[in-house]
């Protein structure tokens, strides 16, 4: 039995600044039988996104001669990343009978004026900006989710950054604007095209995987607020456990790559059968016997923490751009703004 969180109101607010930390899950028992209930799913697709990895061919670069092997792999291991958790969030969404999965057969427009208001934190004027689906834009924007909350009359747009971190602040502040503003014509859509209940209300939600940073002002929210997010506790602890059985399988992909590349260094300058593992070999140099040449096993930490160069690509990869700063305004019929945590 998965266990739903209620939320009261039909209306947002603009949330503080400070607003408080989700709360840990209250039901123990309902994280643990979400994850029980999805398990066999999530190591499915995490096996699908490995063999994506392996498969990646490496490429020649001069910079990291010897080593393409290694790269190849942490980059398409962070790329794949954000796509891997959008299809377990697909999952979790799946198991609240409440929610539908809307998949968009086109994006949604951008309003350049409303966008432009957004970006001044202007919500009285933007919420008044003519919401017409068939405006004509050269700008679109397509969520990597989007949720519909029949019983809260709720449309959730969601965006899914592997790290937020990795992206600038104005980025983040141009991404949200963007999502506002698109936001502004989802009733129209989902009316017109698709066979749901009219919605009250949208809001939008950037998901930060990584954790790393978190601000309800601003959009921007962790795994864990996946639990009031969707109504589902549990839901943040089972993406969490995801991501823990990718990155188990990711390091030793990188391990063995890092065995390989130091035996073949060792195989190179003794000439000896090169030994697995990162024991340090003493190797004669020309012109100084003693010196050492030693091994540096941290090489996998130094290319993690290149984390940035190599941040998610997804369905959102050519608009990642973003999104921070608060929000919403309110219109008689219909109301945009970021997500906020409501009590049950």
């Amino acid at each position: 039995m998965i266990t739903t969180r209620y939320q009261s109101g039909k209306t947002l607010s603009r949330p503080d600044s400070d607003a408080p930390m989700m709360d840990e899950v209250d039901t123990p028992s309902a994280a643990t039988s979400l994850l029980e209930e999805l398990i066999s799913d999530f190591e499915r697709i995490v096996a699908d996104t490995i063999a994506q990895v392996e498969a990646c061919p490496a490429k020649h670069d001069p910079t990291f001669e010897g080593y393409q092997e290694l790269l190849a792999a942490v980059r398409s291991a962070t790329s794949l990343e954000a796509a891997l958790v959008k299809r377990a969030i697909a999952l979790v969404v799946g198991k609240n009978p409440e929610l539908s999965l809307i998949n968009l057969e086109r994006p949604l427009p951008v309003h350049q004026a409303a966008k432009v208001l957004f970006l001044r934190d202007d919500w009285a004027r933007a919420s008044m900006i003519r919401r017409d689906a068939e405006v004509i834009t050269r700008e679109y924007y397509r969520p990597d989710l989007l949720v519909v909350d029949r019983a809260q009359q709720h449309a959730l747009l969601l965006d899914i950054k592997r790290t937020v971190s990795s992206y600038s602040p104005s980025a983040m502040v141009t991404l949200r604007s963007r999502m506002m503003a698109s936001a502004l014509v989802v009733r129209e859509v989902l009316e017109r095209k698709y066979d749901v209940p009219s919605v009250s209300r949208a809001s939008i939600a950037i998901i930060d995987a990584a954790g790393g940073t978190r601000s309800e002002a601003e959009g921007i929210l962790g795994l864990s607020d996946l639990d009031w997010l969707l109504r589902i506790d549990g839901a943040g602890h089972a993406i969490k456990h995801l991501r823990e059985l990718y990155g188990a399988k990711i390091r030793a992909i990188l391990q063995k790559h890092c065995e390989t590349i130091m035996g073949q260094r060792h195989k190179g300058r003794s000439g000896e059968k090169p030994q697995s593992g990162f024991e340090e070999e003493r190797s004669p140099t020309p012109g100084n016997e003693e010196q050492d040449e030693k091994l540096n096993p941290q090489a996998v930490d130094q290319l993690e923490e290149q984390d940035a160069i190599f941040d998610d690509i997804d369905g959102n990869a050519e608009n990642s751009a973003g999104a921070h700063a608060s929000a919403s305004s309110l219109s008689p019929a219909f109301a945009v703004g970021v997500a906020s945590r409501r009590t049950r």
